[in-house]
C-alpha cells in the first residue's frame, strides 16, 4: 500500500519506519528505497559509540603522557655554567668534566643526586689557560666518573673528547 504525495509531491514517512521524506525530484524514487531496518540503526549507532569511546581513550592516554615531566639530564647549561647531576643510585669518585677536549675540572667525589655547578671560567687546560665563552663556541661536554666497584662512568653532551 503507497501513500499518496502531499501537496507539495513529497511523499510522507510512515510511522515506525524511519523512513524520511523525499520529493520526487531529488534523484531518489520515492519512500521505498530510504526504508530501514531501525535494529541495524541502532547497532552501528552503538560501534560508533564504541570507537569513539576507543579513541578518545586513546587520545587522552596521549595528552596525560606529553604532559608528564621530561625526565631530568645529567648535563645542563644555566646562563654560564655547566650544571652535572648525579642521578644515579651510586656515589661517583674522581669526576672529570672536560669541555671542548682540553679543558677540564675535577672532583673527587659526587654522592647520588648531587648537583655540580661549574662556571665556564673555572675550566682549565693543560697550559693553564681558562675557557673564553665569548671566543670559543661550546662543542661538546664529557664526565668521567668511576663507581663503586671499578665500575666506569662517562656521559657525554655534544662531540665529547676525542682520544
Amino acid at each position: 500500500m503507497s501513500t499518496p504525495p502531499d501537496r507539495d509531491g513529497a511523499r510522507p514517512a510512515l510511522p515506525g519506519n524511519g523512513a524520511r521524506r523525499h520529493s520526487p525530484g531529488d534523484g531518489r524514487r520515492g519512500a521505498a528505497l530510504c526504508r530501514y531496518d531501525g535494529r541495524v540503526m541502532r547497532v552501528f549507532e552503538r560501534a560508533s559509540r564504541g570507537v569513539f569511546g576507543w579513541t578518545a581513550l586513546v587520545a587522552w592516554a596521549l595528552a596525560v603522557s606529553a604532559c608528564s615531566a621530561p625526565p631530568p639530564e645529567p648535563i645542563t647549561f644555566i646562563d654560564r655554567a655547566i650544571i652535572v647531576e648525579n642521578l644515579t643510585t651510586e656515589e661517583w669518585q674522581n669526576v672529570e668534566v672536560w669541555l671542548n677536549d682540553h679543558y677540564r675540572v675535577t672532583k673527587s667525589r659526587m654522592p647520588p643526586g648531587e648537583r655540580f655547578s661549574i662556571p665556564f671560567s673555572a675550566f682549565v687546560d693543560g697550559f693553564g689557560q681558562r675557557f673564553d665563552a665569548a671566543r670559543q663556541p661550546i662543542r661538546g661536554v664529557e664526565v668521567n666518573a668511576t663507581a663503586p666497584g671499578g665500575k666506569k662512568v662517562r656521559i657525554v653532551w655534544g662531540a665529547g673528547r676525542r682520544r
